[in-house]
């Protein structure tokens, strides 16, 4: 029986660290695999049959309310933020559909220690928005910054660059992505990290 033993070790060695590879790199892998989902959709035009005509889609939580409905996506990266080896990052997409047709495309993103961002594809741009990107910052009269809004219509080049958005491997990164400039390489022009200097509140 001694002679089992070893190789027995072994193999449960290697199945450990597989696993624990795989449940690091796997929200990183699924939230590359949702920005290559949402990729050149363009608001006010493309339609939910067209959404559905993508295999993404078809297997994505879908909520509907009345003639509302959106297809959502979350990840996060539980394993390491369990073990306290990085904080815990958050990201999403959200594809609104309103009678058939797209009207918001966004993508959340926390890394844990700052504010979210949220990039988001809509028309018309909010009020106060002259360009496109526009960068919009949500704070409470106590100063805290809630979160940032990166909004862009829907004929920014933004809306065809989705995979680039959001440095997905931040989520199976130990110690996690701790800049803006890290965390979004399409928004590093926006300046944000030069804004946005305030902690999260409640952190």
């Amino acid at each position: 029986m001694k002679k089992y033993i070893v190789p027995t070790i072994v193999l449960v060695l290697v199945a450990t660290l597989i696993f624990i590879r795989y449940e690091i790199v796997a929200p990183a892998r699924a939230a590359a695999r949702d920005l290559e989902a949402i990729n050149g959709i363009t608001v006010g035009k493309t339609t939910e049959a067209e959404l559905l005509g993508r295999p993404a889609f078809q297997k994505m939580d879908r909520r509907c309310f009345q003639a509302e409905c959106d297809y959502h996506t979350e990840r996060m990266n539980t394993f390491l933020s369990s073990l306290r080896l990085a904080p815990p990052a958050f990201f999403s997409t959200t594809v609104m559909v309103h009678d058939g047709l797209v009207t918001q495309v966004a993508v959340v993103i926390s890394n844990g220690t700052r504010p979210p961002i949220a990039l988001s594809q809509k028309m018309p741009l909010p009020a106060g928005c002259a360009s496109s990107p526009c960068v919009k910052q949500f704070v409470l009269p106590t100063k805290v910054m809630v979160n940032i809004l990166v909004v862009f219509n829907n004929e920014s080049e933004f809306k065809n660059r989705m995979p680039e958005a959001v440095q997905t491997a931040c989520l199976s990164r130990l110690h996690g992505c701790s800049t803006y400039d890290e965390l979004t390489p399409l928004a590093k022009g926006l300046n944000l990290q030069a804004d946005t200097q305030q902690p999260v509140s409640g952190k």
